[in-house]
């Protein structure tokens, strides 16, 4: 199961190479027989970059699709992927998600916890620095912080009835840092109950929240496009008041915080 020992990559047996032995569970070898169990920290000690991740992802929460969805998400996020499918392990299955790891790799299981939701940390005697996310029913990612303006691309789509709205709406949006590609109309799609909708793939979904914060009256739909690009479209409830002032257009503050234990077990992975 998960990544061998002559899969890993340099960088992240690097990374390895350079963690501290951690004794605050455990001792620093390898144990069928772990049983005591302790609070983790929530944040690593050490600054570990998301592209050294390697990381397994095992779907357990009987719903269809969910390996493939989250391993999507978190490659987006930098993870890099090396399997998913169904929990091989067959255990309980989490209420939220479990992060598996080796003895000499509680600081990557640590980091990856950082993204997602109240995730638990199981220590197993894998000996390379891979880890196994293992997705439970209540399963859910830390939501990633709106990027800035100038890291958004959007396209601005008319299917209202004034001519000229898009492009002012276009100057508007390239006034507070977005850059915009398209400007145009869209004819194929009638919105009468909504000033502006926002339309994303889920790649672009924190680029969307930023994007939306920009309107009053707007409804996210979420379409099947590869990319991180933005639709502005203009619905037929348009009013020029459904422009939120700029200084009034930024996200409210949010602190997640992932909520990681420690709990050594006694399943033998394959490492």
């Amino acid at each position: 199961m998960g990544l061998t020992g002559t899969r890993v990559v340099g960088v992240a047996a690097a990374v390895i190479l350079a963690l501290p032995v951690v004794a605050a569970c455990n001792s620093s070898e390898p144990s069928h027989d772990l049983t005591s169990s302790c609070a983790a920290a929530s944040t690593p000690t050490m600054k570990i970059p998301l592209r050294t991740i390697h990381a397994n992802v095992w779907n357990a929460s009987g719903k269809d699709g969910m390996a493939a969805r989250v391993a999507s998400q978190l490659s987006w996020r930098g993870v890099q992927i090396i399997d998913t499918g169904n929990d091989p392990s067959a255990g309980q299955p989490p209420e939220h998600a479990v992060i598996r790891y080796g003895p000499n790799g509680k600081q990557i299981a640590l980091t990856l916890a950082q993204q997602i939701q109240h995730a638990k940390l199981e220590q197993d005697d894998r000996t390379n620095p891979s880890v196994d996310v293992v997705i439970g029913m209540k399963f859910a990612l830390v939501p990633v912080p709106p990027p800035a303006p100038s890291r958004i691309t959007i396209n601005v789509f008319n299917a209202y009835v004034i001519p000229g709205t898009a492009t002012d709406v276009a100057t508007e949006m390239r006034k507070r840092g977005f850059h915009v590609a398209k400007i145009g109309n869209d004819t194929s799609h009638f919105y009468p109950d909504h000033a502006v909708i926002v339309r994303y793939g889920a790649k672009g979904e924190p680029a969307a929240r930023r994007v939306a914060l920009q309107f009053h009256d707007v409804r996210m739909v979420q379409d099947h496009r590869k990319s991180a690009t933005v639709d502005v479209v203009i619905g037929s409830k348009w009013t020029d008041s459904a422009v939120v002032p700029a200084a009034r257009a930024t996200p409210k503050p949010t602190s997640p915080s992932p909520t990681p234990s420690c709990l050594p077990v006694t399943h033998k992975s394959a490492g």
